[in-house]
């Protein structure tokens, strides 16, 4: 079976802070494979929206936000 068929996530939305970094990059490019509409958040703005028109051009629904936890 393949694995989109186990973990559809199509039709949802997703928030990973720190998306831009290290542990967060695949964790946003995992949901986006499953078809979840990923919001990219972190104090960064603009590596957030650099980074959801990354997946854009690849065909996944992105975008990207300013999120700051300590607010």
């Amino acid at each position: 079976m393949e694995k989109n068929k186990l973990f559809d996530l199509a039709g949802r939305t997703a928030i990973v802070t720190g998306g831009t970094g290290l542990f967060g990059r695949p964790i946003v490019i995992a949901l986006a494979e499953a078809g979840a509409l990923v919001i990219i958040a972190s104090r960064d703005t603009s590596k957030c929206k650099a980074f959801a028109e990354e997946l854009r051009q690849l065909g996944y629904q992105a975008d990207g936000m300013h999120l700051d936890l300590a607010d």
